[in-house]
């Protein structure tokens, strides 16, 4: 028979694959041993520029020309690309509509709705019109509509006019990284989108920049680390005036968030300082007033915002709980009785990852494979896979894929799995243990039943409070003690030696120093529980520091993203304590193959390195060295240049011009950056009571944040358990609508409620938290066990919330899991007991130790 090759275009095979390893094998011995090889004619160079002092890697042609990963700190330093003209680019787009006498919203004019249609929609579903027009109008506006009920339309039909009328960008800030290029491809063909993330090339990267600099893209979606973080955007002046700026998961903006992540803090700065946008539009599905409230204010929004939308929880979806013991055996019980057992689309939500793979596989063993399909057609080809972020993203693809398509009946997943899920017919969304939040369960069920017709929803609760042990667990791995947020400041404001001022009109907007013109609406400033006082003026205008990132979280056993959000509390108080640079690489070396007299050379074209040396002259004296290692960061505070200049020009040492050619070579020298670190501007000249009370606002932060989480996670298992059955049977063969109906009122009072009635048990309630004994019962043999696990280990330093840590199974910086996880004697021990009952008890057995 004929052999078949299934190859596309050219390709080597056979005789010339073999001639082509021969020509190879000899290539490589006239390399090693020189003479007598194949005659093959190979050009040692770079591919870029045609010379041969240098490999690719190191040619000195801009970025967007190469087609390699950055590699080091090179994203810091933005090469220099030709911007390409612009047609008739206005500085600001003013809006479409304009208000009327009163301050009134336009009628709806008939060109929306004809961008309505051509979007694919006939008429618009609640809340939606009044959104579009209120974006359409320049008024920063905060939507809160349920999930599915058509969020992204308000974004895509003011961006899709506003670029009609003028070249503009709609920039579209989104935490679903993982997502943004199915919502990028997702878009109606008359919008032209592109994304930037963390995921892409820089040669991706350059091009996407490209097509925005050409005014070629409508919508602009990125990560708000994209966003905040160096390297993004360009500064606005290369691009087009932004439209508005539209921000996903707006939830996220608040302090009192269920999903709450730093780097949302200081997008509404970032946007409002870098790119020059006035109008924003928030979307969520999940906010409570006092959350939906904070947010406004984040958003500058004027108005209260409209809360008054269709319900939390459709009508249409069937709500049930149940305490079962035996958790895995209720769930093959609930999926072979009646209600379940002919659903063709299900979803299981697990806390943990584990959980995922031990009950897809039980799943597949146990459940029967000749289940009677429903309305949706044929029955699915597999039965159930697991879906969690440990999974290859291939896998993940293919796991969601067969789900869209309806080859997959159950996917068990983790809480990610569902966020921008478009599939309308879900039939059942299922809870393996307590969801963190109310907010997080209304998010999940509410991707069943879109399509409208009834879906059904059960929660597992365990009787003994096990799940809600587990999730108090990452309530106190998030918190902190007073003594690492005071070495956090004592880093942040080491003492100066300034005496010198500058001219009052120099001071407005000094870091802690007095702001005689707010940058921000007032509301603003009041969003952190201070007056908007002005600070006092200060003898120091602020210094440039970089707090090297991984020491910093040694020293201070907190992760790293705790500490940049105490760091963004301080930069968004109303004193304006100090101001948060983009990350950078601190430490600078150079190393001169020819010796001290080339970096000496070196150091008359290169000023920063001219002043190093002249700076390390006191300490070496007469010592020539071919390599110097400093601090930039030092070195741009003390002679007041932009470190983004000074890393381009230490940078521009590795290459030279040849005088008669003008052509760059190579100089040999080697410029290596190291040590990642917080860069950041703060004054030095505070004094001890000002230190004082920042540590006092930090820590009162750290312990809100603490009470209220602990209180949500109280609340939400209290409603739960007053409406669970004591066992999965009841809900086998129908719903109760009794109880679904009381579950769903006590989810309405929960969001609808004001500032002051915030989650109930603010206070401390009387005795034992649910799932937790009396420390009375266990006092003795605790403090028995602290004076072992401390006499065991003497060499090291525990702080009591460090032993409590460890008793509750936290793992910690200085302390990790893969480390203190393996001496169970200790490891989880007592997650039993009320965490702040073992941090009192440790810190007594602490002290007697001292003693």
């Amino acid at each position: 028979m004929k052999r078949k090759h299934y190859v596309r275009g050219q390709a080597l095979r056979s005789r010339l694959l073999r001639k082509q390893a021969w020509k190879q094998k000899w290539r490589k011995k006239g390399e090693c041993f020189g003479g007598g090889g194949a005659t093959v004619t190979t050009k040692e160079s770079c591919f870029l520029n045609e010379q041969f002092d240098h490999w690719a890697a190191q040619c000195p042609l801009p970025a967007s020309e190469k087609d390699t990963d950055p590699v080091g700190p090179e994203p810091l330093v933005p090469s220099p690309q030709p911007v390409p003209e612009v047609p008739s680019l206005d500085p600001t787009v003013l809006p479409l509509y304009s208000l009327g006498p009163s301050g009134q919203l336009a009628e709806t004019p008939a060109e929306v709705f004809q961008a309505l249609e051509q979007l694919g929609h006939q008429a618009f579903r609640p809340g939606q019109e009044r959104a579009v027009m209120r974006i359409l109008s320049g008024i920063s506006t905060l939507l809160v509509l349920p999930t599915g009920a058509g969020k992204s339309l308000c974004y895509q039909l003011p961006a899709l006019l506003y670029s009609r009328r003028s070249p503009c960008l709609t920039l579209v800030v989104s935490p679903l990284l993982s997502l943004m290029d199915d919502q990028v491809s997702g878009l109606p063909p008359c919008l032209k989108a592109a994304c930037i993330h963390s995921g892409m090339t820089r040669k991706q990267r350059e091009s996407v920049l490209q097509k925005i600099r050409a005014a070629q893209v409508h919508v602009l979606m990125l990560t708000p680390e994209a966003l905040v973080g160096a390297g993004g955007l360009p500064p606005a002046t290369q691009l087009p005036p932004v439209a508005f700026a539209c921000i996903d998961e707006a939830h996220c903006l608040s302090q009192w968030s269920h999903n709450f992540r730093p780097c949302y803090l200081r997008v509404c700065k970032v946007l409002r300082e870098r790119m020059g946008v006035h109008c924003f539009l928030g979307l969520t599905a999940t906010a409570t007033r006092r959350t939906a409230s904070d947010v406004a204010q984040h958003l500058a929004v004027a108005e209260e915002p409209d809360l008054h939308g269709p319900a939390p929880v459709p009508t249409n979806l069937h709500l049930s709980v149940s305490m079962d013991r035996d958790t895995d055996q209720a769930l093959l019980t609930l999926l072979q009785g009646k209600r379940f057992r002919n659903l063709d689309s299900i979803i299981i939500y697990c806390n943990r990852r584990e959980d995922t793979e031990r009950i897809a596989a039980l799943l597949r063993t146990c459940l029967h494979a000749d289940w009677v399909p429903g309305s949706g057609g044929r029955a699915p080809k597999t039965t159930a896979e697991a879906y969690h972020a440990g999974m290859c993203s291939r896998e993940r693809r293919r796991v969601q894929r067969a789900f869209m398509q309806g080859q997959l009946r159950v996917v068990v997943a983790t809480m990610a799995f569902g966020m921008g899920l478009d599939r309308p017919d879900v039939r059942a969304v299922l809870h393996l243990g307590l969801p963190p939040s109310f907010e997080s369960y209304v998010q999940a069920v509410g991707r069943a039943g879109r399509d409208g017709q009834p879906a059904h929803c059960h929660l597992f609760l365990r009787p003994q409070g096990e799940d809600l042990r587990e999730l108090r667990r990452h309530v106190h791995a998030d918190s902190t003690d007073f003594l690492a947020v005071k070495r956090l400041v004592q880093r942040v404001f080491p003492a100066c030696t300034c005496t010198c001022t500058r001219p009052p009109s120099e001071q407005e907007g000094a870091v802690g120093g007095e702001r005689p013109v707010p940058k921000y609406p007032p509301q603003e400033a009041e969003q952190l529980g201070h007056q908007a006082a002005p600070g006092p003026r200060r003898v120091c205008m602020g210094h440039e520091r970089a707090l090297p990132i991984q020491l910093t979280v040694q020293a201070l056993d907190m992760p790293e993203e705790a500490i940049e959000t105490l760091l963004c509390y301080l930069e968004l108080h109303p004193h304006h304590w100090l101001e948060l640079l983009a990350t950078t690489y601190t430490h600078c070396r150079l190393n001169c193959p020819g010796g001290p007299a080339q970096l000496q050379a070196l150091a008359h074209r290169c000023p920063p390195l001219a002043v190093c040396l002249a700076q390390r002259l006191p300490e070496d004296p007469g010592q020539g060295s071919s390599s110097v290692k400093f601090d930039m960061v030092k070195l741009v505070d003390s002679m007041g240049w932009e470190l983004a200049s000074v890393r381009r020009a230490l940078c521009q040492l590795q290459w030279d011009h040849e005088p008669r050619t003008g052509v760059r070579r190579g100089t040999g020298v080697l410029v290596e950056f190291s040590e990642l670190a917080f860069h950041l501007r703060s004054p030095g000249d505070l004094t001890a009571e000002e230190k004082d009370q920042i540590c006092d606002f930090l820590y009162g932060r750290v312990q809100a944040r603490e009470r209220q989480a602990l209180a949500r996670l109280r609340r939400t298992f209290q409603a739960f358990h007053s409406v669970a059955f004591p066992s999965c049977g009841p809900c086998l063969e129908q719903q109760d609508e009794e109880r679904s109906t009381r579950l769903k009122d006590l989810l309405g009072r929960y969001f609808e409620e004001e500032e002051g009635q915030e989650p109930g048990g603010m206070e401390d309630a009387q005795g034992p938290e649910p799932g937790q004994a009396r420390l009375q019962d266990w006092e003795d043999q605790v403090r028995c066990d602290i004076r072992q696990f401390l006499s065991l280990r003497p060499e090291e330093k525990f702080s009591s919330r460090a032993v409590a840590r460890i008793f509750h199974g936290i793992g910690s910086p200085c302390y990790p899991a893969q480390v203190y996880g393996q001496d169970r004697r200790f490891w989880r021990k007592y997650l039993h007991l009320s965490f702040h009952a073992l941090v009192g008890l440790a810190t007594e057995e602490l002290l007697r130790v001292a003693r």
